[in-house]
């Protein structure tokens, strides 16, 4: 009898090779679209991204928009990454 087999975890090896200045795009998921916006508007702040919709769930109990906005290096990138993805009202962030 054949031993079943572990799937092997995705690991990056290395850093994107991203250039700065740069548009890059957020995708937040939650429950609530206008708190979602203003979630997103805060976390960019001084910085206004262009926000829109993306997709809801077929339930309704999810939504999702899309975030673009210029960033100027990793750290800023990696920043509002972070000041999204820890709000307790974002479910997730791509």
């Amino acid at each position: 009898m054949r031993k079943p087999t572990q799937p092997t975890p995705f690991i990056q090896t290395a850093k994107p090779d991203i250039s700065y200045p740069c548009q890059w795009e957020y995708l937040v998921i939650g429950t609530d679209e206008q708190r979602l916006t203003e979630i997103i508007v805060t976390a960019c702040a001084p910085m206004a991204p262009i926000i829109g919709r993306s997709k809801s769930s077929s339930g309704g109990r999810y939504c999702s928009l899309k975030a673009v906005l210029e960033v100027d290096s990793e750290q800023m990138r990696l920043e509002i990454f972070t000041r999204i993805s820890e709000h307790p009202d974002v479910k997730m962030v791509i």
